[in-house]
């Protein structure tokens, strides 16, 4: 894909991060990291080989933003190029993520960035990489962390594969009175699973209510409560809550879900939050996008409105 872009200097593109281990030291504002799970998938899944097409797709983007100004005043905005205003690097893939010693190799790549990093966002794979994922973030801080998931599905379901990873996190140690779930559907999910979302008490913001909240009110409110705990939060932006015309590369979305817009703004106002440390992208199998690729070009849009986010929170 990205030998064929036009090049002009004017129009200089984003994504060519310089590579930087886990392992590696001193500090930097915001960490990438392919965690790239499949092998436990409910439906079959290539999302491995989505963190290299996401990498990809982020190549068609500039890293130009712009702030909206005063209301009623053109030219009040402010304006940034994320490449400038951030230093981001690209710690590149873990290995064998969905074995139980890869997997935790993977949440110990992510707590070394994030000591590093003031954010870490996780490349998936299909959702099972929520586990390591949040672990990493938390660490030794998992009992007063905080979890938000924008996720059609409770992820509640018994054994271990992509349906699983809330109800891990919460016999890891994860207060499930700190998780928030975001864009929960009807017909996505089961009486079972959700009676017991909540006996355990997470809080659930479903679908629907989504049509009648501003974006802002809906993020403040998840944001009180998975930081109640006074602890880390992790994001878990799986991207089958959006509606299936914009993420066909999703095995589970379905028509109805959020929109593209919906879950971008999202993304920037999370990450804007100093509270957030860690936001995971998961469920895209770029084998199974549509011709566009758009689903893939979403997850990619989703990374630099990580950046726009956290540019903002760091008064860049």
């Amino acid at each position: 894909m990205a030998a064929t872009l036009s090049h002009d200097p004017l129009w200089p593109r984003t994504g060519a991060w310089p590579v930087s281990a886990a392992a590696d030291t001193g500090p930097i504002d915001l960490a990438i990291i392919g965690v790239p799970t499949s092998r436990t998938s409910l439906s079959p899944s290539n999302a491995h080989e989505t963190p290299a097409a996401i990498r990809e797709a982020i190549r068609r983007y500039s890293g130009h933003v712009v702030a909206p100004g005063a209301p009623h005043r053109r030219g009040s905005e402010s304006q940034l190029v994320l490449d400038e205003a951030l230093t981001i690097v690209d710690a590149g893939d873990c290995t064998d993520p969905d074995t139980e010693a890869g997997e935790q190799s993977a949440a110990s790549m992510v707590a070394a960035l994030a000591e590093r990093a003031a954010l870490v966002v996780a490349l998936g794979g299909d959702n099972a990489l929520t586990v390591p994922a949040a672990l990493g973030i938390a660490e030794t801080s998992l009992g007063t962390a905080g979890l938000i998931t924008f996720d059609a599905h409770h992820d509640l379901r018994d054994g271990r594969s992509n349906g699983s990873p809330v109800r891990r996190l919460i016999e890891a140690g994860l207060d499930p009175q700190r998780i928030v779930q975001i864009g929960i559907a009807d017909f996505a999910n089961s009486r079972a699973y959700r009676e017991r979302a909540q006996q355990l008490g997470i809080t659930v913001i479903h679908r629907d209510e989504l049509h009648e909240r501003p974006m802002r009110d809906v993020v403040a409110e998840a944001l009180e409560i998975a930081g109640a705990g006074g602890g880390p939060i992790h994001v878990d932006l799986d991207v089958d809550v959006c509606d299936r015309s914009v993420a066909p590369g999703c095995p589970a979305s379905i028509p109805g879900g959020l929109q593209a817009h919906e879950l971008r703004t999202a993304t920037r106002l999370l990450a804007a939050d100093d509270r957030v440390r860690g936001i995971d992208i998961a469920e895209v199998d770029a084998t199974a996008d549509a011709p566009d690729g758009r689903t893939v070009r979403l997850a990619a849009l989703l990374v630099l409105e990580a950046a726009a986010g956290l540019a903002r929170r760091l008064g860049r």
